[in-house]
């Protein structure tokens, strides 16, 4: 796993209960080959993180206290054939689609208003958990009055944090996360 941080610290004390989104231990198996990438999906997942992550219902391991919202219907049976190789749909993101690859366990998107069909957005689960947990912790809240300033500020903090594990995400020519960054001041 690429982020070395104490995941059991940010999954119990920094996301509300239901908040984690797990894979069920078979799916994860059948997703990655690497036994600490599934155990990493199995025992940590990906945060909701207010809906900006939703997961593959039928992959998904049922929390009761998470919301009914979190969990989406796979696109097209979830397995797709890429140029790239074969991924797997886990869910979405930000009305994307988010993927896994099946050989190397990278992130994929198919964002619908990219010129890119897939863009291969981070090397593994934890770093694209990671992000997405840092959107959520970083976001200025609405009773804070944020300015431009402050915006600014939460992005440098989400950009140097998450390239500190993967500079994929924000590397020269990437496109989803940073289009997400322009638009991240007004959702």
């Amino acid at each position: 796993m690429l982020v070395q941080i104490d995941w059991s610290v940010v999954s119990g004390e920094h996301v509300p209960a239901g908040g984690m989104l797990r894979l069920r231990k078979e799916a994860a198996a059948r997703i990655w080959s690497d036994e600490d990438a599934a155990r990493f999906a199995v025992e940590v997942g990906v945060p909701h993180s207010n809906g900006l992550f939703r997961i593959v219902a039928e992959l998904a391991e049922r929390d009761p206290a998470s919301p009914d919202w979190a969990f989406v219907e796979p696109y097209e049976g979830g397995r797709v054939d890429t140029p790239h190789g074969p991924l797997q749909q886990l869910g979405e993101v930000y009305q994307s689609l988010v993927y896994v690859h099946l050989g190397d366990g990278t992130v994929w998107i198919s964002d619908p208003d990219s010129e890119v069909e897939y863009e291969l957005v981070h090397r593994d689960l934890s770093s694209f958990a990671y992000l997405v947990y840092k959107i959520a912790a970083e976001k200025p809240r609405p009773e804070e009055d944020p300015d431009p300033f402050d915006w600014a500020d939460a992005e440098e903090i989400i950009r140097e944090d998450t390239t500190a594990w993967d500079p994929l995400p924000f590397e020269s020519g990437a496109h989803f996360w940073e289009m997400y960054l322009e638009s991240y001041p007004m959702l």
